[in-house]
């Protein structure tokens, strides 16, 4: 299969799913290993010989909005791409990225899933592909778009780690997982919607342009914005990857 040919100043939602369902997050180590090569990555690769309470340090320092340090990687060029939203969700992952340069996406996104997959692989002491196929990505096209998207990134898919099943069976304590959603940091939601401003989101200008709060939600209240049926109109289905657990 031929190159995705992706536009620039247009973010697209990409979905990567690891293999057979397998739980790649559920581990907090894992999780936040897979935060600090979405960074690294980003801009060259990590440094060798890495500890585990230095990659959580780490990534604990650019949710706090302060720079990881330069030992912990190899600075090789500029972002590759720019994080406008992203969420971990126990088998699988959704970004909405914008390309930083000429195939940035394409190049990012190999380079993340192989770096991840060999890091997986030798901690489990397993073989073979991690992740499913080639991931999938939609572009995201209009304003109405984008305000569904950042809305199913950020808050549909980490309610399913706070909650398995809410979507069937309904939030059981909606005022819970608000409090969730702010602390959860395997996600966008707390940059977006709470006080964090992590270093893996877009810098300015590239951030206001794009999730500008207002620009999201309009003049309805936080609350209003968020219970907004998650899917809106058909014309929007197109842009939700499936991402059933």
């Amino acid at each position: 299969m031929g190159k995705i040919a992706f536009k620039e100043n247009q973010p697209y939602h990409i979905l990567s799913r690891a293999t057979e369902g397998r739980p790649i997050f559920q581990n907090k180590e894992d999780a936040y290993r897979f935060l600090f090569q979405m960074y690294t990555t980003n801009y060259g690769s990590p440094a060798l010989n890495l500890h585990r309470r230095d990659v959580q340090k780490a990534v604990e320092e650019l949710l706090a909005g302060r720079e990881m340090p330069e030992a912990l990687y190899v600075k090789k060029h500029e972002p590759l791409v720019h994080f406008l939203s992203f969420a971990q969700v126990v088998n699988h992952y959704h970004f909405l990225l914008l390309s930083n340069v000429e195939n940035g996406i394409s190049i990012y996104m190999q380079k993340l899933n192989t770096a991840f997959a060999k890091y997986f692989n030798l901690k489990y002491s397993r073989r073979g592909i991690l992740f499913e196929g080639r991931y999938k990505s939609v572009a995201i096209e209009t304003e109405s778009q984008l305000d569904a998207i950042i809305r199913y990134i950020n808050v549909k898919n980490p309610l399913d780690v706070y909650q398995p099943r809410w979507r069937e069976e309904g939030l059981k304590d909606e005022n819970n997982a608000q409090s969730f959603l702010l602390e959860y940091p395997f996600s966008s939601f707390p940059d977006i919607f709470g006080d964090r401003s992590s270093k893996l989101l877009a810098p300015e200008p590239t951030r206001s342009q794009f999730l500008d709060r207002e620009s999201i939600y309009g003049k309805k209240s936080y609350e209003q914005f968020l219970k907004q049926p998650f899917f809106g109109e058909n014309a929007f289905q197109e842009i939700l990857l499936d991402d059933s657990v």
